[in-house]
């Protein structure tokens, strides 16, 4: 068990040393005067002279190339643990973003505010994390911070504990290659695109709950289109319902309808011979699904979404649960293309919505076990006339907005809970979230 984060700051010292309150110091068995191991993060290993300080307890003061050598720097918030042979510092969190613009500031488009409100949560909760720059190096760091006075500034930072990627397409960054094969933790892997998704949950015995899906071809759609009349056309790589096809047979006609979240495109349906699909889906790989019918409310068809994370008990467990009603009623529920978040209260029974729960959690055990570190799941169901479950779409990295239109705390507690995973992951679970994971003590 570790206490409450220090305070991390600067002092004018020339040699390797650093001042800890006493309190900290008999925790360890750490001598006045005696010489210490040291990291931050998965970072180096530093050599430096213990001294004891008779300050605020909560305060760790580091000589300046101390800190250098952490990747720290003053003012950060950070746990300490004892491990075995030296002081660890931790858990330190890099986020991995697009970033659109790098100087003076940076900009990652649709991930800046979250990135923003991601790093001030973590300082919180006492969690060292950072946005990592794509020039970083193995052997230069370089890293964004938050600061509630300046903005986004240039920051050092630790090889970090936990990666939380957000990309959709990113690689693993230069920077931390290495870092993989010592123990780095990565919340949010590749599961792969929606077929190799679909092909993992047929093999995990979730048949029954999937709408038919193949890769996309000419002679797949012709042959669905027969079979069901309706089917859509997904990109296998894509979100928020851009480039989504809905294709519907109408006696020899073929009708489309393409979605973009674009406001100057819009919507638009045009009949055309199946033959052209290249003209309208361009070189991207799609994979065509079966339409099921969902239910309605209002008079449109509606579906939900799961928010499924890890929190500081490890497990798996529901953060929320979000009803999405399409904008007409021929379209899809995307909220980027006017579809209507509202509380999932209003739309389904008690015991629907705990059948769709068991259903997102078995999925979200499924996936976790062949990756072990990931941390949320955003899982997209849509229950039919007869009652029953369909799973639309799972995702790695889903986005906030519809928590946010329901509920503003509910996106907070989601940001906040993939850093409870870190600290209980690495080891600096601290007495609260101990106390989530097996109850209050009795007396």
């Amino acid at each position: 068990m570790v206490e409450g984060p220090l305070r991390i700051e600067s002092l004018v010292h020339t040699r390797d040393v650093i001042y800890a309150a006493a309190p900290l110091l008999r925790r360890y068995g750490m001598q006045q005067g005696s010489s210490v191991q040291i990291r931050a993060g998965l970072g180096p290993v530093c050599t430096v002279q213990i001294r004891s300080h008779i300050l605020d307890p909560n305060i760790l003061l580091m000589a300046r190339p101390v800190l250098r050598r952490l990747g720290l720097q003053r003012g950060d918030r950070i746990h300490a643990k004892w491990g075995g042979t030296q002081l660890e510092l931790g858990p330190v969190v890099a986020l991995w973003l697009p970033v659109r613009r790098r100087s003076p500031t940076p900009a990652f488009g649709a991930q800046t505010a979250w990135a923003r409100d991601a790093l001030v949560g973590a300082r919180d909760m006492g969690v060292l994390a950072y946005v990592l720059d794509p020039q970083s190096s193995p052997d230069s760091l370089r890293a964004w911070g938050w600061s509630s006075k300046n903005g986004w500034i240039r920051r050092p930072g630790p090889i970090p504990d936990a990666l939380w990627r957000r990309g959709e397409r990113l690689g693993p960054p230069r920077g931390l290659r290495e870092a993989k094969e010592t123990g780095l933790l990565n919340l949010a892997p590749d599961i792969g695109d929606k077929w190799r998704i679909t092909k993992f949950l047929l093999l995990q015995g979730f048949g029954d709950h999937i709408p038919w899906t193949r890769p996309m071809s000419l002679r797949r759609a012709e042959a669905a289109l027969l079979r069901f009349g309706r089917v859509y056309a997904k990109p296998r790589r894509g979100s928020g319902g851009r480039d989504l096809l809905l294709l519907e047979r109408r006696g020899e006609t073929i009708r489309w309808c393409r979605f973009d979240p674009s406001p100057a495109q819009g919507m638009w349906t045009i009949p055309l011979r199946l033959s052209d699909w290249r003209r309208v889906a361009g070189h991207r790989a799609y994979i065509v699904q079966e339409a099921r019918i969902p239910l309605t409310a209002f008079g449109r068809p509606v579906d939900f979404r799961w928010f499924v994370q890890r929190g500081g008990s490890g497990a798996w467990d529901v953060t929320a649960v979000v009803a999405r009603l399409a904008p007409e009623e021929d379209g899809p529920t995307n909220v980027s293309l006017g579809g209507k978040v509202l509380p999932v209260d209003e739309i389904l029974q008690d015991g629907e919505r705990e059948r769709g729960t068991a259903l997102a959690l078995s999925v979200a055990e499924a996936v976790g076990e062949l990756f072990p570190h990931l941390v949320e799941l955003g899982m997209d169901l849509l229950l039919d006339k007869s009652g029953k479950w369909w799973i639309l779409d799972v995702n790695p990295r889903p986005g906030r907005s519809t928590l946010k239109q329901i509920d503003p705390a509910l996106r907070q507690l989601s940001i906040r809970k993939p850093f409870e995973y870190v600290k209980y992951a690495t080891g600096y679970m601290t007495a609260d979230l101990a106390e989530q994971r097996t109850g209050p003590s009795e007396e």
